[in-house]
């Protein structure tokens, strides 16, 4: 609107009251933002969903604190104390509720998975979790690494555009429309919104984890008793937990 208002003398007002308009929206925008706690929300949620999953194998393939020879009233006594620590814990930023609502905590596919036997419960976590956390970090990785190239693309452009601007007032000085600050302030709001979204640091860290998971499969060949694979789930759901504590860490010091 600034670089337009030269052009349009008569609308210079009309463009300033505009002007006045956008930004007051966007303070308001940001104290709205600020209030709700939308990222504590988030994380407070991701949290919750991160460690029930991981509870749940643990108990799911017999893995400590749910050792398979611990008896089965006691094994589902201590994990819906668990889960109902985790969730009275974040109970303040979560909505509880929605089309699980009248869901068992405890199905019956996930009783079935424990009463099996050591190969079969082997299998069911490596193709289920292992491999799928592999697929689902490597492809995030990818999505991540694309996108913070596109971004670099797009602001080394509108520093170009900038320059190009810039360069062109020197000779023709007079101009009434000056776009330098535009395309200077695209490419600014570009790297702000590049570094909120930190998809470098992410694609880096969601490789690093699908690497991780790759050497714990390699391990599963040595599995050959039910300690061996309790060992196995922690080594697995550690690399995953490492990973989702790293990030918060860092978003939390941003």
């Amino acid at each position: 609107m600034a670089a337009l208002s030269d052009e349009f003398p008569e609308a210079k007002s009309a463009f300033a009251s505009a002007s006045a308009v956008v930004l007051a929206a966007s303070l308001l925008l940001s104290v709205y933002r600020e209030s709700l706690k939308l990222e504590q929300v988030w994380y407070s949620g991701r949290a919750v969903a991160e460690t029930s999953r991981s509870m749940t194998w643990r108990y799911v393939t017999g893995a400590d604190p749910y050792p398979i020879d611990l008896a089965p009233a006691e094994a589902e006594k201590k994990f819906l104390a668990d889960l109902g620590g985790i969730i009275k814990e974040h109970k303040p930023a979560l909505a509880v509720g929605g089309k699980f609502a009248g869901a068992p905590q405890i199905s019956k596919r996930m009783r079935e998975a424990r009463a099996a036997s050591l190969i079969e419960r082997k299998s069911t976590y490596l193709l289920e979790r292992v491999q799928d956390q592999r697929r689902w970090y490597g492809k995030r990785a990818k999505s991540h690494s694309a996108a913070g190239n596109r971004y670099f693309i797009i602001i080394v452009l509108s520093q170009l555009l900038a320059l190009t601007s810039a360069i062109s007032l020197v000779h023709w000085p007079d101009a009434k429309i000056q776009l330098t600050g535009l395309f200077a302030s695209l490419a600014s709001a570009l790297m702000a919104w590049l570094q909120i979204k930190q998809h470098r640091e992410l694609a880096q860290g969601y490789a690093m984890v699908e690497m991780e998971l790759s050497f714990v499969e390699e391990q599963a060949t040595r599995i050959v008793s039910d300690r061996d694979l309790s060992e196995f789930v922690a080594e697995a759901e550690g690399a995953i937990f490492r990973e989702h504590a790293a990030w918060v860490a860092k978003r939390d010091r941003g």
